[in-house]
């Protein structure tokens, strides 16, 4: 008999920190794809919701991805995340009840998750710098893909092996303009597409055609460093949605940077959405080094055509794809005010990709 498993169990909290709420899990002894998967928050109105059911059968995941209308959202069969708007008439402030349902022909599997909901947003300025006073990962932030472990005793963030595409866990409610600073060390660097680094995610867009589960992945700012040696920075909007104003600009070709297995590193990761001007820059050092100077990489969207979609806030989160886990701490999250930040020239701005035209599987 199937077994429907919340990652994060069947009691959990969340605070404003994105558009969606979200609950990943994944469905146990499933033996084929249900007929239906519903959820109903609060007893009002069931809703649809996407199972992965497509078997992850030696895909290269370093160098592409999984054919699937879950794009990368969910690896193994039988995966889920629900998704539920922050402005759902159902959805209350305080205790909700969510009841997921799935079904083969006549017979059927239910659960129910218990949660809190702050709607209240956390302040601009953010210090997870002591992580002793958390029992449970979902007191520091939203994990929207993979999974994330706090470790209160060693007071760090832990993704959990193996990793998946595009783990995400969101720290910080939606801003403008911010600065992240962080201790990050790579146990496994060479298992990993990218190792992270951070992201000032700006939410998940519905898929061209719909789908049960929201695939296009918008960035304000992404930091990524690879173990190949390299860096890149991103900004999207609807990465992989296969919406007709789908955009990415990255960092390519890759800058330089080498990566040490164990090695402890510092990270200054900045995002500036300001006049209609949205920026990100990042350096990474190794800890017991001065910080460098100089911004490892340097992106903004000046050449983006004026009728796309740009973005108006973001939040801070961690980001890994793939390999083994990554370790962040002493993370701190603060505003940043215009003049902190060189007057750009638009005209400078590298040229975007459009749709899923671009070099390279990013």
């Amino acid at each position: 008999m199937p077994t429907i498993c919340p990652t994060y169990g069947n009691t959990q909290e969340f605070q404003f920190r994105l558009a969606d709420l979200t609950f990943p899990g994944v469905i146990h002894d499933l033996k084929e794809a249900p007929d239906t998967a519903k959820y109903q928050l609060n007893g009002a109105e069931p809703h649809d919701f996407y199972v992965e059911a497509v078997h992850d059968e030696g895909t290269d995941w370093l160098n592409g991805y999984k054919a699937t209308p879950g794009e990368l959202r969910c690896r193994h069969f039988g995966e889920f995340c629900i998704e539920i708007p922050y402005d759902d008439p159902a959805l209350k402030p305080g205790s909700n009840r969510l009841d997921l349902q799935i079904g083969n022909g006549p017979a059927s599997v239910t659960t129910t998750i218990e949660f809190h909901w702050n709607p209240t947003p956390l302040p601009g300025t953010l210090d997870l710098s002591d992580l002793s006073k958390f029992t449970s990962v979902q007191q520091v932030g939203q994990i929207v893909n993979g999974a994330f472990d706090l470790d209160s005793a060693a007071n760090l963030i832990r993704s959990r092996a193996p990793v998946a595409p595009d783990a995400l866990l969101v720290l910080g409610s939606p801003g403008a303009s911010q600065e992240a600073t962080y201790r990050v060390r790579f146990l496994e660097p060479h298992q990993s597409k990218w190792l992270g680094l951070s992201d000032f995610h700006a939410g998940m867009v519905e898929g061209v055609p719909p789908r049960g589960i929201k695939v296009g992945w918008s960035s304000a700012g992404m930091a990524v460093t690879m173990p190949s040696g390299g860096a890149r920075s991103f900004l999207a909007w609807g990465d992989h949605s296969g919406a007709p104003d789908e955009w990415a600009i990255a960092t390519n070709p890759p800058a330089n940077v080498a990566i040490e297995r164990g090695s402890a590193y510092r990270v200054r990761h900045q995002m500036q959405l300001s006049k209609g001007v949205n920026r990100v820059r990042f350096r990474i050092w190794p800890e017991d080094d001065p910080e460098p100077k100089i911004w490892i990489c340097d992106e903004h969207d000046g050449n983006l055509p004026s009728d796309l979609p740009r973005h108006q806030a973001a939040s801070f989160s961690l980001f890994q794809h793939m390999g083994m886990p990554v370790e962040w701490s002493d993370i701190r999250l603060r505003p940043m005010a215009d003049h902190e930040f060189e007057k750009l020239d638009p005209s400078t701005g590298r040229q975007p990709f459009f749709k899923r035209d671009r070099p390279g599987a990013f």
